[in-house]
């Protein structure tokens, strides 16, 4: 009986090295497109991302500048009286009074000036007198150092003003058509279109509503209104303050804080703005003449126009590795940390309708 010799086949060494080297090219071509798509998908997010954020910042913060001194049917400019003790903060506080908003200039900045961000969130800023005018102590520690901050006063978002019924000199509560969504401890003002007086809430009985006087910043000097008022009108306001800070897990915000209760409260607004700047247009008789930072205003009054520049940030790996890392925010030359991240300027201009 004959043996036969079995033939093995298989793959040789060189068809081996040839599919292994193949092999390693798709695999080439796999990463590279990947990471192609991977930073088209960081640009087109941290594009998407930024233009939300301005966006977001148009939404909230014009609507709260362009409403700063309505007090009803009158503006701060036609009799106003504020009747609450002294102490709390500007433009509230009686040492400002009657202007509706006050600023606060980082320093270093001022419209001409250089701000280092060392680090994407720095920490909040403990110095008062790293701002000019003196930031005011009540805003200790909330604000980010290079910030500006800007401080408003003005209808609370989305009301209306309400009917009350004749108000004479002495006084000491009123009665509106509705009572709705007010509470005690509201800031409201008064008007019958030729004068306004801003009071405090002490309490509430139907419709009725008094106005006692108390103790402490923000509490009524007095229990009776110091003016007679046919078929005026009332409406609850607010006082805010805007500016960057952390926010939540430490990266940098626009904050919105409002006081109350003697003291603020604080809400992110957008997150990843690094830097807010503002510049104020300032004038007579309605005419602003230039637009100069917080610093150089003399009078809260006679601002008529804002201008605000936000830095917003994008996603990590979203600017390459030839991103800028220097940016102009109205005059400021603003330098950041190489990382990476695109950043985009968002400028916008926001007159004050109530100014004059």
């Amino acid at each position: 009986m004959k043996s036969r010799q079995q033939i093995c086949k298989g793959y040789s060494l060189i068809e081996l090295l040839i599919s292994m080297s193949i092999g390693v090219v798709l695999i080439g071509i796999i990463i590279v497109s990947y990471v192609v798509q991977n930073q088209v998908y960081k640009v087109t997010n941290s594009q998407a991302a930024t233009q939300n954020a301005a966006n977001a910042i148009s939404a909230l913060v014009t609507p709260l500048v362009r409403s700063v001194g309505f007090v009803g049917c009158s503006t701060t400019s036609q009799g106003l009286t504020i009747s609450l003790n002294a102490g709390s903060p500007p433009p509230l506080g009686a040492a400002i009074s009657p202007g509706m908003l006050v600023g606060y200039d980082a320093s270093g900045t001022a419209g001409s000036g250089l701000l280092t961000l060392t680090t994407r969130n720095p920490a909040n800023d403990t110095v008062l007198l790293n701002w000019s005018p003196i930031l005011d102590p009540s805003l200790a520690s909330l604000v980010q150092t290079g910030s500006d901050v800007l401080a408003l006063l003005g209808p609370v978002p989305n009301s209306q003003p309400t009917a009350v019924t004749q108000i004479t000199a002495a006084s000491t509560s009123l009665t509106v058509n509705a009572s709705s969504g007010l509470v005690v401890g509201q800031l409201v003002a008064i008007s019958d279109c030729s004068k306004s007086t801003i009071f405090n809430v002490t309490g509430i009985s139907g419709n009725e509503i008094y106005h006692l006087s108390g103790v402490g910043p923000t509490a009524n000097t007095v229990s009776t209104f110091p003016v007679n008022y046919l078929s005026p009108q009332l409406i609850p306001l607010q006082q805010s303050a805007l500016y960057v800070a952390q926010g939540q897990g430490g990266q940098s915000a626009l904050m919105r804080a409002v006081y109350k209760n003697n003291a603020w409260a604080a809400l992110p607004l957008v997150p990843g703005v690094q830097t807010m700047q503002v510049l104020y247009g300032i004038g007579a008789n309605g005419e602003i003449t230039q637009y100069v930072p917080a610093n150089a205003v003399t009078s809260w009054t006679s601002v008529y126009c804002l201008k605000l520049a936000f830095l917003i940030e994008g996603q990590p790996g979203s600017g390459g590795a030839n991103t800028p890392t220097s940016f102009k925010l109205l005059g400021t030359t603003v330098n950041v940390p190489q990382d990476g991240r695109m950043r985009r300027v968002y400028e916008l201009t926001i007159d004050l309708r109530n100014a004059s």
